[in-house]
């Protein structure tokens, strides 16, 4: 069973570095994409701004058009010339082009600086997408100003290509997530080792003190109870008190070397629990009616809430204990005359066990650590209570060995609920 723990443990340490190694790959795939994109823009809006001032020192000397009529037709590159006013138009090479209208219409997003660029984004009028690098730059005969060339450059070629680059990097980045993911299971390997060694010597430990405190303490318990039968002897009553309250104590520390001897038993990796079909509905009863006798101490009332004839495959000595420990735990921390329901609801799947009590309830931080071993949500109340903060550990273990699990709700207005599902 704790192999399993920390093989789930493992997995979890593995999938956290996988994650981590994975977003580290995409954050530096990402970071290269952006940088090598901006780069090539920088490069092109630069290259587009010399171009400009190439045609139209052409365009002075002879007056040729600075775009060819193939570079028109296909929309590769465009021209627009206007005076310095920026209104009169001198030479529209839009006309020729299907996108020429589109991006008249967005004239406000086109470069107003001299020497800057600009990337137009526009959409026709059945959805589909030009995107253009925009340029303005002074057309000058000798010191003069005559005008203005706006020069417009397709850039869907450029994008395809970054598309591309950006699967490329895709594909490397998932390459190298494979090794990442290796790497991720070594180190939680490594990492678990330690803590494994720890916890199988304090296994060891607590296998072996509880081996040899059984017999002294039983020793102990049979010299304190023919003490106090022994009705010859005169004692004082601090005598008496102090008899019985040794008695009190070496009974609690007979029941914590029995848990602690049984949670050593089922940390062993080769403890396999016997299924074997079981009337639960009867088996509940019997547990109800064992500790029912417990409860009427405190004028408590243990209700049952049970289908008829509920049958389930299970381990009967391990459900025995996990029932007693739960209902043991609420007749404890349960306020004296109230009420505790053991119900069960018979699903497709699973059986759902509750125990309800009416007790002061667990807050959402102690849920998250009662099923630690020797945890107790109130040390002075459970000392008090005789508690050792071990019951629902094993409890835990017990869930687990059925391949259950378990959960602590409210009980509404006041109390818990310790709910467990059973797979069939």
């Amino acid at each position: 069973m704790w192999n399993n723990m920390f093989e789930r443990l493992r997995r979890r340490m593995t999938l956290m570095y996988a994650f981590i190694f994975g977003m580290l790959i995409l954050l530096v795939v990402g970071i290269t994409y952006c940088l090598v994109w901006y780069a090539v823009l920088m490069h092109e809006k630069e290259d587009l701004v010399a171009q400009i001032y190439h045609e139209a020192a052409e365009y002075v000397a002879t007056e040729e058009a600075p775009v060819s009529d193939v570079a028109i037709k296909n929309g590769s590159m465009l021209a627009f010339l206007v005076k310095p006013d920026d209104k009169t138009v001198v030479l529209d090479q839009l006309q020729g082009a299907a996108v020429g209208d589109i991006l008249k219409n967005h004239r406000e997003d086109w470069p107003e600086s001299d020497d800057s660029a600009e990337m137009l984004r526009v959409r026709n009028s059945v959805g589909e997408r030009y995107r253009y690098l925009a340029a303005v730059a002074p057309v000058k005969d000798g010191d003069r100003v005559i005008g203005r060339l706006y020069m417009f450059k397709n850039m869907e070629f450029y994008y395809e290509a970054a598309y591309e680059t950006l699967l490329v990097l895709l594909c490397i980045a998932l390459v190298l997530f494979i090794p990442a993911c290796l790497l991720g299971y070594w180190l939680s390997k490594r990492n678990i080792r330690p803590i494994q060694l720890m916890y199988e010597k304090q296994k060891q430990f607590t296998a072996d003190a509880s081996h040899e405190m059984r017999t002294p303490l039983a020793v102990l318990n049979l010299a304190v109870q023919g003490l106090l039968e022994d009705t010859e002897s005169l004692y004082s009553s601090f005598a008496a008190e102090t008899l019985q309250m040794l008695k009190t104590e070496v009974g609690r520390l007979r029941k914590l070397t029995d848990t602690l001897m049984e949670l050593a038993r089922r940390d062993n990796l080769g403890l396999k629990v016997k299924k074997k079909s079981i009337d639960f509905t009867a088996f509940c009863g019997q547990v109800i009616n064992q500790c029912s006798l417990v409860a009427e101490e405190k004028q408590q009332k243990i209700k049952a809430d049970l289908p008829e004839h509920l049958f389930f495959k299970g381990d009967a000595d391990s459900l025995n204990m996990l029932l007693i420990i739960l209902l043991d735990n609420a007749v404890k921390y349960s306020p004296a005359a109230s009420e505790i329901l053991v119900k069960a609801v018979d699903k497709r799947d699973s059986i759902i066990l509750q125990v309800q009590d009416q007790g002061i309830g667990i807050s959402d931080v102690d849920k998250e650590k009662i099923f630690d071993r020797f945890y107790r949500v109130d040390k002075v109340r459970s000392r008090e209570q005789g508690g050792l903060g071990l019951g629902l550990a094993l409890a835990l273990s017990i869930v687990r060995l059925h391949d259950g699990k378990i959960t602590v709700l409210d009980n509404k207005p006041q109390g818990t609920i310790m709910q467990i599902m059973l797979p069939k």
